[in-house]
């Protein structure tokens, strides 16, 4: 849950994607998912095991991710990026007025990639809870 909006919504929800992010590319996959605090709007509960999965079949060995990157996606810290590998989010508030939706790109092997990881924050009592939507190329 996050409680305070510090930094405006914007800057503290990429600031909490980046962190996530962060999190994949130190391989601590379990400590990200439990940054997540309710299921997506389909039910599904990211785990670990799940996000290995959708990453690795997404970019399996029929992709030209795969052509060029042979040992696999390999997740990265967004900050390891050089400024012209970074990619811009989208950021909006939901109509209701009741959160915010947050597509970053997800980067992959060094660089920036197809993979787009779709956050909702939904207010909640006490602050937003932050919830992947989903993880897929747009």
């Amino acid at each position: 849950m996050i409680s305070e909006l510090a930094e405006g919504p914007q800057q503290t929800f990429t600031g909490f994607v980046r962190h996530w992010l962060r999190l994949l590319s130190e391989d601590r996959l379990p400590e990200a998912c439990g940054l997540l605090d309710e299921p997506n709007r389909y039910g599904i509960v990211w785990t670990p095991e799940l996000i290995r999965r959708v990453v690795a079949e997404t970019f399996d060995s029929q992709t030209l991710f795969y052509l060029a990157h042979p040992e696999g996606p390999r997740f990265t810290d967004p900050s390891a990026l050089p400024e012209a590998g970074q990619q811009d989010e989208t950021f909006d508030r939901f109509d209701d007025g009741n959160g915010y939706r947050l597509d970053y790109p997800v980067p992959l092997n060094g660089e920036g990639s197809d993979l787009t990881a779709q956050f909702e924050f939904r207010a909640r009592p006490g602050g937003y809870a932050a919830i992947l939507d989903d993880l897929h190329v747009l």
